[in-house]
């Protein structure tokens, strides 16, 4: 019993301890959350120009386990591009976001359809 008891001590502190370590996530969102609730909180060209400053580290410097831009955020910063008169870069990002993500293809579309009107 004792010998059980030794043994199986290690071997349970060995699996607590592996199962207490992080894992990396899927995308990293950097200081997205806290720039769009600024943002969605009092809509100041200060925001705005912060807000976009995420959305261009996003897209460019993609981190987390996939290596990938996170989904809807091109759509998003397309959209607000369309909203602030940059209609053709704010089109490309919208069909961007179709490619990175075809499940998004029918909402995307209907959005795009809507602007290029």
């Amino acid at each position: 019993m004792k010998r059980l008891i030794l043994f199986l001590l290690p071997v349970i502190l060995t699996l607590s301890l592996c199962s207490c370590s992080t894992t990396k996530t899927l995308y990293s969102w950097y200081g997205y959350d806290n720039a769009v609730h600024t943002f969605t909180k009092d809509r100041t060209p200060k925001s705005e120009e912060h807000l976009i400053k995420e959305y261009e580290r996003l897209i460019n410097t993609p981190n987390g386990t996939r290596k990938m831009v996170q989904p809807g955020i091109c759509a998003e910063y397309g959209y607000l591009l369309i909203k602030q008169g940059k209609r053709e870069e704010g089109l490309q990002l919208l069909k961007k976001e179709i490619e990175l993500y075809p499940e998004s293809k029918v909402f995307i579309t209907r959005i795009i359809k809507q602007f290029e009107k």
